[in-house]
């Protein structure tokens, strides 16, 4: 019996390894990271199915929260009632939206003084969508009605309990924000490869105060253009040279043009650098992107997307 439990707890550990390493293999999240991750969503899941009332209109707003697994997307779902726990008048919207299209850095709690439809006195978490666009379809008894920029969970002041876990929500949705948007390298080079000609392009406001916009000119080739202001300064070429497996880098500037070969690397992150290591391009998330080019870096911040 001994032998038969040693047995098994050694292939327990070799399944949990087995399972470590095919997440790492696809890209996907590591296990710890999983794990934080399972933790938030539920907790959201639980506490953001609540009701409560608006004292000024006497009506009762319902509010839950759903989370797909396989597309990554929340649906917050919110009906009304004339009296509590009850969905009377045959009437309730989803908001839908992937976790990757939601502003990390917008995560914030607002003081509500007043009344209005499902919104009270007390506190509200307030999510935007990636460069306030319109990334959240709204849905009318299951119909698409429009999309909306932002995401608001009310914690009514009337509501001890309800209110205090206003710090909690915020915390739980910057987590699976965060560790929904992360690049995770894969294993195969070509993968990372592929994963970055799909993830880049969009447009970008620049720590530096410029702004980048980036398209897909053919597959394995990306055009970066580089404003202050109207003004265009600087324009890039990324491209995947296939047959030769590496990267190379062309710039024209007012300065002239030049050309380099990039190498890629995905151990802990995936990036591109120079072989004279003076230029650094990195993507820890899919919304965020930096360069490193003689000394310095400038830290980019997605701002939309090329659909």
């Amino acid at each position: 019996m001994a032998m038969d439990n040693h047995l098994q707890r050694i292939l327990t550990c070799l399944i949990f390894i087995f399972v470590s390493f095919c997440q790492v293999a696809k890209g996907q999240m590591p296990v710890e990271d999983q794990q934080k991750f399972d933790k938030s969503i539920e907790w959201l899941q639980t506490n953001l199915a609540y009701f409560y009332q608006n004292p000024s209109t006497g009506q009762w707003w319902h509010n839950n929260f759903l989370y797909s697994s396989d597309k990554k997307e929340i649906n917050i779902k919110n009906s009304s009632s004339d009296t509590p726990n009850k969905t009377d008048k045959d009437v309730y919207f989803d908001r839908i939206v992937n976790l990757r299209d939601l502003d990390l850095a917008s995560v914030r709690i607002e003081e509500i003084r007043s009344n209005k439809g499902r919104i009270v006195k007390g506190k509200v978490v307030h999510i935007d969508a990636i460069g306030k666009t319109q990334r959240i379809q709204k849905l009318y008894n299951g119909a698409p009605s429009f999309m909306e920029f932002f995401l608001q969970f009310p914690f009514p002041k009337s509501d001890d309990k309800m209110y205090l876990k206003a710090e909690d929500c915020k915390r739980h949705f910057e987590t699976v924000i965060d560790l929904a948007s992360k690049v995770y390298p894969a294993v195969d080079s070509l993968d990372n490869t592929n994963y970055i000609f799909d993830l880049i392009p969009g447009t970008y406001d620049g720590s530096d105060q410029s702004r980048c916009e980036i398209i897909e000119l053919f597959p394995h080739s990306l055009e970066l253009k580089f404003y202050r202001g109207a003004k265009l300064y600087k324009k890039s070429v990324i491209s995947y040279d296939e047959s030769n497996h590496h990267f190379i880098y062309w710039m024209v500037n007012a300065a002239g043009s030049s050309h380099f070969e990039l190498n890629l690397h995905f151990q802990d992150e995936i990036n591109l650098e120079a072989n004279a290591k003076d230029y650094l391009l990195k993507f820890p998330n899919s919304n965020q992107f930096s360069i490193f080019d003689r000394g310095s870096t400038v830290n980019y911040n997605r701002t939309g997307f090329n659909e």
